[in-house]
């Protein structure tokens, strides 16, 4: 499987255009992109953010990791739009042992995984009305150093998180999760782990952090 590198002015499935990227890093003299740069939505009139969705190696550009074909454009399309990629020579390749080590199946999608450990937290962003919000950016960190970030899915929830021990969480959401993909940076809001529970974050501004409440 190969992924190919996405730079300023590719093109998203509906049409968009990337409109950031670094300068000092380029492909044929173009700037390449990375993850959490803008995006101009022809088909919804919105600014989106690139996110990440799919196997990648980590590839630091002046401290911004790398965007490629297949990431989504966070936007107001109620599809987020794929990001396609306009040059076939600047690639990232993956052979099915490395894909299979980092839980995903030949053509890119995520593997099942049995529940593994004795707690778990699985986190859901809604809005202001108690609505799910799908799409919206994540960066969850363990205490023990492992992070998952992507965003959330039709239903408002990122995915669950097993461990065998309580952990605690720091969670990011909206623009704040986007710049810690980049950052690399402790994250600022801490919730203990209990089994079973879900977490809902209602939030009023993707740009902000939100207020949280519990559901046990």
């Amino acid at each position: 499987m190969r992924r190919f590198y996405l730079k300023v002015g590719d093109k998203s499935s509906t049409g968009g255009t990337i409109i950031e990227g670094i300068q000092s890093c380029t492909h044929h003299g173009t700037p390449l992109t990375f993850l959490g740069a803008q995006v101009v939505c022809s088909a919804c009139g919105s600014t989106g953010r690139i996110v990440p969705k799919g196997p990648r190696w980590p590839d630091n550009m002046m401290g911004k990791e790398a965007a490629l074909d297949g990431d989504l454009c966070a936007c107001n399309c109620y599809l987020h739009p794929v990001m396609l990629a306009s040059q076939s020579t600047m690639s990232q390749s993956f052979e099915s042992h490395h894909l299979t080590d980092m839980g995903f199946a030949c053509n890119g999608t995520p593997l099942r995984k049995d529940p593994v450990g004795n707690f778990d937290e699985r986190v859901r962003v809604l809005d202001g009305s108690g609505r799910p919000l799908s799409g919206v950016p994540f960066h969850i960190k363990a205490r023990s150093g492992a992070i998952h970030k992507g965003v959330t899915d039709s239903e408002g929830y990122c995915p669950r998180i097993y461990t065998t021990h309580a952990e605690k969480l720091d969670i990011a959401i909206g623009y704040k999760a986007v710049e810690r993909w980049n950052a690399r940076v402790p994250l600022p809001t801490t919730f203990q782990r209990t089994t079973r529970r879900v977490l809902t974050m209602t939030c009023l501004g993707i740009s902000c952090l939100p207020v949280f409440s519990f559901r046990c």
